[in-house]
């Protein structure tokens, strides 16, 4: 797209986005002409007249989100926009396997900027390089210093706050492990309150942002520290309330920001969960009241996470518990179920979300982009729920609002997005998936032999099998009708991952149904050599999809962390290669039983959904198996 102006300032801005991203408007040139505002009251609005787009703002963050409405609201002729939520926020994790390159994060931050969004956090465990402590980080794809400020310049160029989330209590595992943190080190996941190389670690994590973002505001995480003063600290210091432990280090860390001029945050869910029998983050306690906000440090604000529930009551109530504390919100768009968004989950828990912000007066919104468990759903997939709270920032809004946004981003509908989450809503469960039920990441991951999972998914594993080819040519014909390379590349990873998951469904039931076949009989042989035959094709297919896996990651991400998807999708065309060559042992009578396929199927009995027997969202290591993965010390 080729934009027009005479205003130099705007066009600088304008040939930053032209670099890093391709917009496919209706439009293939657009004139535009800006007024800057100097009142910091002026709202910002835009009109169309007679093919110019006419804007008014204050800032390139402004100037961008007009371009970015005129071209997307198509029902209007103009708008004076009066925003509901001064800060519109996402949060990408950059921890869990996927480091986003540069060009990507670049091309992210131009979205964000054109949807409505203000400020970006990265939320960095220990993927950052760290000054004086040189494996913090190491091998896990760490952004250097001068990528940091890199990016941090370059948000604020298209007027976006790039933020630092890190950790400076739990969710350090990766940096633990190694052999200097062991004096810092309470359990696996936390640091050890109180010992003075804990307090010089965090104090240079935050003199290190302090020079290297611009911003003065710092999230310091502090969530899920559930094991906290269990393990070496317990043996060093005796029993103490984890309360205790998690106030004293609190006013360490704000002490520490004041120090360097930053602005704290955590994540408030560790000073919740004992307000609720089982430490249960969302249950039910009375306000927090003056007095007690009043023993919490004067800098700090507190950011309410909640990505579950699907009422604007539910959001509402907890935001009350809140009381007298100074609180963010932080929502979220569902990447982290497994390879694909779910969208109904979160359409529905971002409205009532963002409703409720609104009527409780809530001012800071944060959407977050979690990557729990290898982070294999590709960036680009969440474009409408990041635009649906674009959208919710200037006034109610409903999901069909974001299809012009997701076919100005990537040529696309919103119906080929919605169709990536079709690989969960298969037939017999719930079309809303208010559960985020996973039952494709169960399916391919999940052992075809010692099976867990499929007789309790499908009664008709033919018909499943039908359903997931069926998908797999609706993605290859979306695909073809976008002119975007990145989706292109996306939809075709999509296809290659439905084909696998239709010959899983059926080289598994003919597996089981040849392992209950009685020995001694030709028939039993047959049943597993055509079974072996099913196991060939599907490792066909999973090395295809793997090529393309590897495709997907790396225009998007750095090369570290690749390696996880590398295991899992080789681990599974070598099962399939190890259970022909067990099939070809017993045919051959080299070996009397097979018996992985001759034990009884029982009802899986881990993560239920509500119903009280199909499988919830479990994380891979409870997937693959029901052995043995690896063996690793809890403390």
């Amino acid at each position: 797209m080729i934009f027009h102006t005479a205003d130099p300032k705007l066009r600088h801005l304008l040939d930053i986005v032209c670099e890093h991203l391709h917009l496919y408007s209706r439009e293939p040139e657009l004139t535009v002409e800006v007024k800057w505002a100097s009142s910091p009251d002026q709202l910002p609005g835009w009109k169309k007249e007679k093919g110019c787009l006419h804007i008014v703002c204050r800032d390139a963050g402004e100037a961008l989100m007009l371009i970015g409405r005129g071209l997307t609201q198509n029902d209007k002729a103009a708008e004076t926009l009066e925003p509901r939520f001064s800060e519109l926020a996402a949060m990408l994790d950059v921890s869990r396997n996927a480091v986003y390159t540069l060009p990507a994060l670049k091309t992210f931050l131009c979205q964000l900027a054109m949807m409505g969004y203000t400020a970006c956090y990265l939320y960095m465990e220990d993927t950052y390089e760290l000054p004086g402590y040189p494996y913090f980080g190491y091998r896990r794809g760490r952004y250097s210093v001068a990528e940091q400020k890199e990016l941090d310049q370059f948000a604020q160029s298209v007027g976006i706050e790039l933020i630092p989330c890190i950790q400076t209590l739990a969710h350090l595992r990766t940096a633990i492990r190694w052999g200097y943190m062991q004096p810092m080190r309470d359990t696996i996941d936390n640091l050890m309150v109180g010992h003075p190389e804990t307090e010089a670690l965090v104090e240079a994590m935050i003199a290190h942002f302090s020079k290297t973002f611009h911003s003065r505001r710092i999230h310091l995480g502090m969530d899920e520290a559930v094991s906290l003063g269990t393990g070496r600290y317990l043996r060093s210091n005796g029993y103490r309330n984890h309360r205790d432990i998690l106030m004293e280090h609190l006013h360490t860390v704000c002490r520490l920001c004041d120090k360097y001029g930053m602005q704290p945050m955590i994540w408030d869910d560790m000073l919740f969960r004992d307000r609720t029998p089982l430490m249960n983050y969302y249950g039910s306690s009375a306000p927090v009241s003056a007095e007690e906000a009043a023993r919490y440090p004067d800098n700090l604000t507190f950011v309410y996470w909640d990505y579950y529930h699907d009422s604007k009551e539910e959001y509402e109530e907890q935001i009350r518990r809140r009381g007298n504390l100074k609180m963010a919100f932080a929502g979220g768009v569902w990447k982290w179920g497994g390879w694909v968004p779910n969208f109904t989950k979160s359409f529905q828990d971002s409205i009532a979300a963002a409703e409720a912000c609104h009527q409780q007066g809530v001012q800071n919104i944060l959407v977050t982009l979690w990557g729990d468990d290898g982070d294999e759903t590709p960036l680009a997939t969440v474009l409408p729920g990041l635009a649906l709270y674009g959208l919710l920032r200037f006034g109610s809004a409903v999901p069909r609002q974001t299809d012009p946004f997701c076919r100005l981003f990537s040529d696309l509908p919103l119906a080929a997005y919605e169709l990536m989450e079709k690989m969960d809503l298969i037939p017999g469960m719930p079309q809303e998936n208010l559960e985020a039920l996973i039952p494709h990441k169960l399916l391919l991951y999940g052992d075809m032999a010692s099976e867990l999972f499929q007789p309790v998914l499908t009664s008709d594993p033919d018909g499943l099998a039908a359903y997931y080819e069926d998908l797999s040519a609706q993605y290859a014909a979306h695909a073809q009708h976008t002119r975007s390379e990145g989706m292109q590349r996306i939809l075709r990873l999509y296809q290659c991952l439905a084909q696998v998951l239709s010959a899983r469904c059926t080289a598994a039931a003919a597996l089981q149904t040849a392992g209950a076949m009685q020995s001694g009989r030709g028939g039993k042989k047959r049943a597993l050599t055509a079974a072996a035959a099913l196991l060939s094709e599907m490792e066909t297919r999973v090395e295809q999809l793997h090529q393309q896996t590897v495709e997907v990651w790396s225009q998007e991400r750095k090369g570290q962390g690749m390696e996880i998807l590398d295991l899992r999708l080789g681990g599974i065309a070598a099962r399939c290669k190890a259970l022909r060559k067990r099939i070809e042992l017993y045919n051959t009578g080299r070996i009397e039983s097979l018996s992985e396929l001759e034990e009884p199927f029982l009802p899986y009995q881990g993560i239920l959904s509500q119903d009280g027997h199909t499988p919830g969202r479990e994380a891979y290591g409870e997937i693959v198996t029901a052995n043995t993965l690896c063996h690793q010390f809890s403390i």
